[in-house]
């Protein structure tokens, strides 16, 4: 059978990005080339406590979607702010700058993929 069926914290790859001012995040990335010989997606769940955010940054060559599985909080690019919750979607562009942040009191979660695919920000 080809169809791979993944646990993103038991089989996925941790990385832990930040750890400094806030922008602590841990990210399960469980779709790539590595993991399942994926040729078009990465994708992965990255979990945020309360008050943790993103670094500012973009994805040059991709475009990304975020699924909010749990969770509320802002996507900041630019001069806009915008404020998301459990359910929603984003999507951003390829090369536009984002930003997440939990700004509630639970663990925010989001579902995220972005192709074609490209590395992760370093920090």
């Amino acid at each position: 059978m080809e169809i791979k069926l993944i646990d993103p914290i038991k089989d996925g790859k941790k990385i832990w990005l930040g750890d400094k001012d806030g922008s602590t995040r841990k990210v399960f990335r469980a779709i790539d080339k590595e993991l399942c010989n994926s040729q078009y997606f990465v994708s992965g769940i990255t979990y945020f406590e309360p008050g943790e955010s993103s670094s500012m940054h973009n994805h040059p060559q991709s475009e990304e979607i975020d699924f909010v599985i749990q969770g509320e909080g802002l996507v900041l690019s630019g001069n806009e702010e915008m404020k998301f919750k459990k359910f929603d979607y984003m999507f951003i562009p390829k090369g536009v700058m984002h930003r997440h942040v939990n700004t509630g009191n639970e663990t925010l979660i989001l579902l995220w993929a972005y192709t074609p695919p490209g590395e992760l920000p370093k920090d």
